[in-house]
């Protein structure tokens, strides 16, 4: 992956807390700000995917096939693969 440079305006407190956190963890602030991303970006997917199941669940044939296929795809945990 290429990676590509952006400037970004913040407020001395959050930089002072970057740099802090970062020295803190031993990486980069660069390094600090891509895991802090990523961190955010995969929160955000496990919030959206607990409301998608938390919508699903009020309809109750959506979820017993949600189960159902579950349940299938359980069958094949120990299968060797």
């Amino acid at each position: 992956m290429s990676k590509r440079e952006t400037t970004l305006t913040i407020s001395a407190k959050t930089g002072e807390a970057l740099v802090r956190m970062s020295t803190e963890r031993g990486m980069s602030t660069s390094d600090l700000v891509t895991e802090l991303v990523r961190e955010e970006l995969e929160r955000a997917l496990l919030v959206s995917m607990a409301q998608g199941f938390a919508e699903m669940s009020k309809d109750s044939s959506a979820w017993e096939a949600y189960r159902a296929e579950q349940r299938i795809w359980d069958s094949t945990n120990g299968d060797g693969l």
